[in-house]
């Protein structure tokens, strides 16, 4: 899918933000790095050093502590790569169908959030089937076409949009189409069905009512190029951090064994 100038314009200022961003985060690392270690080296943290070693060497949890912070970090690391996989999936996937199996997508319209009074024949039906706008719902290939039924939700494309919305009416073949139904689709919010009939051709999926609530707009942000750096940004930390500590560790056991003789 080619990007749009606007797009393309989003995702360089996110990349310019983001570079920034990490120049700023590496100036202020590395100059607290420095700071941490010209106050070890010249001894101004020697009592600190000297109370904190003392309380480790009587604690037995102190491996299981790190181990413990290392899972964590692990975990959150896998969780936020499983997040944004996954919504690369669902961008990928969204416009894709294969038989039973699930394709979702991010409903980013209010069209069947709610009922206008017009549309008495979803209350007189019990009909309550709402979709809110950024809820992840699940769709499956359209069925055929006799298997459709009034009042079925349905994806459907116009002009390489795709739309989620109800069907209201079917058509059957007539004089002025007369090799194929028209069905007029109609979000649940609006009182008037779409401006222009679909065609079977044009439906992609039908949704069923499997849905999860407001996950979308995380989705979503996890598909724009902000989410991608974020992401990049959040990896880099992981990784950074446990570097810094061990650079940190080491310069504290040389300051330690300097204090008791064990070197010059």
């Amino acid at each position: 899918m080619e990007m749009t100038p606007y797009e393309i314009y989003v995702f360089f200022l996110c990349l310019v933000v983001f570079v920034l961003l990490v120049g700023f985060s590496s100036i202020c690392i590395s100059t607290i790095y420095r700071l941490c270690v010209r106050l070890i080296r010249s001894g101004h943290e020697d009592e600190r050093l000297i109370t904190e070693d003392e309380k480790a060497r009587r604690k037995k949890d102190g491996k299981f502590v790190k181990i413990l912070y290392s899972s964590a970090s692990c975990l959150l690391l896998a969780f936020l790569a499983v997040v944004f996989f996954s919504s690369m999936y669902v961008n990928c996937t969204q416009s894709t169908y294969f038989e039973n199996i699930p394709t979702y997508r991010v409903v980013n319209t209010g069209s069947m959030a709610k009922v206008h009074a017009n549309n008495s024949y979803l209350d007189d039906l019990g009909i309550d089937d709402r979709i809110q706008t950024f809820d992840l719902i699940t769709t499956y290939k359209i069925p055929k076409e006799e298997d459709l039924e009034l009042y079925d939700i349905v994806v459907y494309e116009v002009d390489e949009t795709l739309i989620v919305h109800r069907i209201v009416g079917i058509e059957s073949p007539n004089e002025q189409h007369p090799n194929e139904y028209h069905y007029l689709l109609q979000g649940d919010a609006v009182d008037r069905p779409d401006r222009y009939p679909v065609l079977y051709s044009q439906m992609k999926g039908i949704y069923y009512g499997e849905r999860i609530p407001f996950i979308g707009s995380f989705v979503l942000f996890m598909q724009s190029p902000a989410g991608w750096l974020c992401m990049l940004f959040a990896l880099g930390t992981t990784i950074v951090s446990p570097i810094m500590e061990k650079k940190l560790y080491n310069e504290k056991q040389k300051r330690l064994r300097l204090i008791r003789g064990e070197v010059k």
